[in-house]
């Protein structure tokens, strides 16, 4: 079985509408339907005897991300200030986020943990560079018309609110969501009702 952990974002902020508006113009993957996201940990393989098995390794991640972000909801906050590409089979342009120390952490301990636990990952990890896909490319103009109208359109820093930290599974080719591991939503409504309730 093959995942990956991402960090999904607020669809109803305006920088996540001008990035998918981005990506509907320039993603070649953009009609497949996929989840705006910053992957936290590349994809890696592991193996379960049973759906026990499965379901216990998905609470674990859980509560590893609650023990690591437990009173820090200002980590969902993600800083974009530049942009990248590079050119290989298919030319890739990226906005480049800014990582916390703490995101840095919680991103350190989610390996050791996978590592611990049996996973293989295809690719080394780079959990201090992770990059936000906002277009793919087969033609090189095409990419260079892309470079230029990103930099016009996210010239400037801008932050905009991760929504949930996301467990994805390949199925059938297409990377689908198998769950979600923490939403930051919800902890901020239980921090929200629970100081009410202390207020009375």
């Amino acid at each position: 079985m093959e995942f990956f952990i991402g960090l999904t974002f607020d669809p109803s902020s305006i920088h996540h509408t001008k990035i998918e508006s981005f990506k509907k113009r320039f993603d070649s993957k953009f009609q497949k339907g996929e989840k705006l996201q910053l992957t936290i940990l590349p994809p890696f393989s592991i193996d379960f005897q049973n759906n026990d098995e499965l379901n216990n390794f998905t609470e674990e991640l859980s509560d590893l991300l609650d023990s690591h972000l437990f009173g820090l909801e200002q980590i969902s906050q993600i800083e974009f200030n530049g942009i990248s590409f590079s050119m290989g089979k298919k030319g890739v342009l990226a906005l480049t986020p800014k990582i916390s120390p703490e995101l840095f952490y919680c991103q350190e301990s989610l390996y050791s943990f996978l590592k611990e636990s049996g996973a293989r990952f295809k690719k080394s990890k780079d959990t201090t560079n992770p990059l936000l896909p906002i277009g793919r490319f087969d033609y090189p103009d095409l990419m260079e018309s892309a470079i230029e109208t990103a930099k016009l359109e996210f010239s400037s820093p801008f932050v905009i609110n991760g929504a949930s930290f996301v467990l994805f599974e390949k199925v059938h080719q297409q990377w689908i969501i198998k769950t979600n591991l923490y939403d930051f939503d919800s902890r901020d409504h239980f921090f929200f009702v629970n100081e009410l309730c202390q207020n009375f």
